[in-house]
């Protein structure tokens, strides 16, 4: 039988930060004062956060976040968040303070993950071995048939007993690298960065399984088309963003700026 795991969205993948940007003819970017591009932030000093959220209208305070990266000194920290964690409640804190939190809420958002991936497991198996018991009772079966359900029901039952054995891990500062592509409508950033998730693992026909890891990603090298024609107010900070379609809404990776602008363009 077909497996059907459901996976988690995936921490930076989710984010597909490909900021557009171009060069001078000397090959150095260019950016406009008060400008922000994910490859630029990555490498400065200074810690600077991303707040990731999918939603079909604006963000506002209370669109809740799939995630918060903080990148600095050519780093980045991925938190994945739970679902109750909102845009609002997160602008709300200091770098620091994001940084501490971010860790709570990263073990909170791993625990509900894997209760999720053990109920669907448990589930899975249960129904497998209904299936075994009929093929069993059957008049005509194959001996193929039996076998096949067999290998499933031990794989589930692997599977069952590394998730629950399967311990958080702190996220904290992994390399990131930025590299520039050309396409003939212009430049954009590919981003490749380490993080820690549960990824799906093919094992045999029909059969999948996840192990938590550590894994190296490459962002899509599709540029993000589409940048906020405005700053969005939420509380007291003043956020600009990158969109991209995602499934029918749209997936925004925002920035508090510095200074409040009406036009908010990213790169240059």
């Amino acid at each position: 039988m077909k497996k059907k795991m459901i996976m988690g969205l995936i921490i930076l993948a989710s984010l597909a930060l490909g900021a557009c940007g171009h060069r001078s003819a000397s090959g150095r970017k260019t950016a406009n004062s008060g400008d922000v591009a994910f490859g630029q932030a990555t490498q400065s000093s200074r810690a600077h956060a991303w707040y990731v959220a999918t939603s079909r209208t604006t963000p506002k305070a209370s669109t809740p976040l799939t995630a918060i990266v903080m990148t600095q000194n050519g780093r980045a920290t991925a938190f994945r968040v739970p679902a109750t964690v909102t845009l609002g409640a997160a602008v709300k804190l200091s770098t620091d303070q994001l940084a501490r939190k971010g860790k709570v809420w990263a073990e909170q958002a791993f625990v509900e993950r894997r209760r999720a991936l053990i109920a669907t497991t448990r589930a899975e198996l249960a129904e497998e071995q209904k299936n075994l018991k009929r093929n069993q009772n059957a008049t005509v079966v194959s001996f193929a048939t039996i076998k096949m359900d067999k290998r499933i029901i031990s794989t589930d039952r692997r599977q069952l007993a590394r998730l629950q054995a399967t311990k958080f891990k702190q996220p904290r500062p992994l390399p990131v690298s930025v590299t520039v592509k050309k396409h003939r409508w212009g430049t954009s950033e590919v981003i490749k960065v380490d993080s820690y998730d549960f990824v799906k693992a093919v094992v045999a026909t029909n059969n999948r399984e996840f192990r938590y890891q550590k894994i190296r990603r490459q962002i899509s090298p599709n540029p993000y088309t589409q940048t906020s024609e405005q700053a969005v107010r939420v509380g007291q900070a003043t956020l600009g963003y990158y969109q991209t379609a995602h499934d029918g809404a749209r997936e925004f990776a925002l920035t508090k700026l510095d200074k409040p602008r009406s036009n908010v363009k990213f790169d240059s």
